[in-house]
């Protein structure tokens, strides 16, 4: 895997749990943004490496 994607992941997943997070404590707005957010940037990833 190369850097580049490894980086991505990680910081992908990182966002995941930011927005899951958020949705928890009840922070609905920015936690959907955050999952909204990251549902794209894994399509981009997925469709990049595919």
């Amino acid at each position: 895997m190369p850097t580049r994607t490894a980086v991505q992941v990680v910081c992908l997943t990182a966002l995941v749990a930011v927005g899951t997070m958020l949705l928890l404590v009840g922070a609905f707005g920015s936690g959907g943004l955050c999952l909204a957010g990251s549902a794209f940037c894994f399509w981009r990833l997925y469709r990049d490496t595919a």
